[in-house]
């Protein structure tokens, strides 16, 4: 991932969204787990979470260029 926030594009949101496929399964949600599954210092799990953060960022960001770009389009029309 990019060190800066750089430009949001929409191929890096699709190909972090397609790097989902690539994860270790996890365990369900509906039971806690137990304590030598999650190991908070794991580089994958940190990955995963930088990669998310940067999943809901470019999504933020995109869907108020698209906003931003249907205000100014329906003011101009």
């Amino acid at each position: 991932m990019p060190e800066g926030r750089g430009v949001a594009t929409r191929a890096e949101l699709d190909r972090l969204i397609a790097d989902r496929k690539n994860d270790p399964p996890t365990t369900e949600h509906d039971h806690p787990a137990p304590s030598w599954v999650v190991v908070k210092t794991d580089p994958n799990l940190a990955r995963q979470r930088m990669r998310e953060r940067r999943i809901r960022y470019l999504m933020n960001r995109l869907d108020a260029a698209t906003q931003r770009m249907e205000i100014e389009y329906d003011q101009k029309g």
